[in-house]
């Protein structure tokens, strides 16, 4: 019996995984087993941002371990205070303060543990189709009801509005309202975008109402849709962003950025992580971080993403293209049986949506218009 087959004797089969064992990553690609390789427009979910293995990161790692690996913030480390500083400093003039965490579950508990303590109030009002996480308050503003499995499922404390109906949120607000939570481009629930302007006019209703302002940007933020953060693009400062994914390239953590007017109300013992703010998962953020940040950059991603949205909308299969940056829905006329499959057997990763027409694209920003042209040609070799 291979590894593969054994695994399922011994690890909890929460996903339905494929029959393939991965043992190396660069860059846009990975290798299974056999030698085959792969074109990765998944990027491991959206985590490996700047690319699988990226050379600066793995740099960072190999010096940072043969210092300190890990000791909890109880401690002051360089590394935790280096990635903190950087990722406030994207948001100026605004001053926020960062708290790290591991994963974007723990992040929107924080934030919604954060804004209940800050207001003294308890309902959150999420939207329709979203995806917050997998804990059970962050499972609680999901607005995808197949999530909703277990109890307590918390939906005594949560309303959910119609993703950009601005009227729907009205009509849900009482006096007990804590925050508003969005995922900026509702991702796992089909690539779903609104206008700017309700955006804008939801950060007006907040500031008349007393209500919290969260922006989810797990998926949107570190440039995968074209500026450093998706609020960047509507010209809003939310009270309090989520983020985690591609922080480290991969290493698990996860940040929450708090405006002072919250964190300077939080105070010490009311909230603590042991691994978050690690020094090795924070040395690989920094290096991370700042690779997104070089000159240009996030200018080629835009180039790269306009050329890749062009191409599949000269595709016929093709409906609709739908996202921003590399955050992209493709949804077709007419469904193929074992889309993922099909594409994973020609050598291409991509993924599913909660809606069964619409797939996404979540490459690499690094990834190269060579391989954008290759992902189009086989695309269009699994659409015959």
């Amino acid at each position: 019996m291979n590894n593969l087959k054994q695994s399922k004797k011994y690890l909890l089969q929460t996903y339905e995984q494929f029959e393939v064992e991965i043992v190396k990553a660069k860059g846009t690609y990975i290798w299974d087993k056999s030698g085959k390789k792969y074109l990765d427009f998944y990027g491991g979910h959206a985590v490996c941002i700047t690319g699988h293995c990226n050379p600066t990161i793995v740099k960072a790692i190999k010096k940072q371990s043969d210092k300190l690996i890990f000791y909890s913030n109880i401690f002051f480390t360089e590394p935790s205070f280096k990635l903190g500083k950087k990722l406030c400093e994207t948001l100026l003039p605004e001053k926020y303060q960062v708290f790290f965490a591991n994963s974007g579950s723990e992040a929107n508990e924080t934030a919604i543990k954060m804004a209940r303590k800050f207001t003294n109030k308890n309902h959150i009002i999420s939207f329709k189709k979203s995806f917050h996480g997998r804990s059970i308050t962050s499972l609680g503003i999901t607005g995808i009801d197949s999530y909703h499995q277990f109890e307590p499922n918390l939906d005594q404390y949560t309303s959910f509005a119609e993703f950009g109906n601005l009227d729907s949120v009205k009509e849900l607000c009482n006096a007990n309202i804590a925050a508003i939570i969005c995922e900026a481009i509702q991702s796992i629930g089909g690539i779903n975008e609104v206008d700017f302007e309700f955006y804008k006019k939801l950060r007006e209703f907040c500031d008349e109402n007393n209500i919290l302002l969260i922006f989810d940007e797990v998926q949107t933020g570190l440039g995968r849709t074209g500026t450093f953060w998706y609020c960047e693009q509507i010209g809003i400062y939310p009270d309090i962003i989520t983020s985690a994914k591609g922080i480290a390239g991969g290493l698990p953590i996860s940040a929450v950025l708090l405006k002072e007017k919250i964190s300077r109300t939080i105070k010490t013992g009311e909230h603590a992580t042991t691994f978050g703010g690690g020094p090795l998962v924070c040395s690989a953020g920094y290096a991370n971080i700042n690779y997104i940040l070089r000159k240009n950059f996030l200018k080629k991603v835009k180039q790269k993403s306009f050329y890749l949205i062009k191409k599949l909308k000269e595709i016929n299969q093709i409906d609709q293209v739908l996202g921003k940056g590399f955050l992209i829905g493709i949804k077709f006329k007419e469904v193929k049986l074992n889309f993922v499959k099909l594409c994973l057997e020609k050598g291409l990763i991509l993924g599913p949506s909660y809606k069964k027409d619409v797939f996404r694209l979540m490459p690499p920003l690094t990834v190269t218009f060579g391989e954008i042209d290759q992902f189009i040609k086989i695309l269009k070799s699994v659409l015959i």
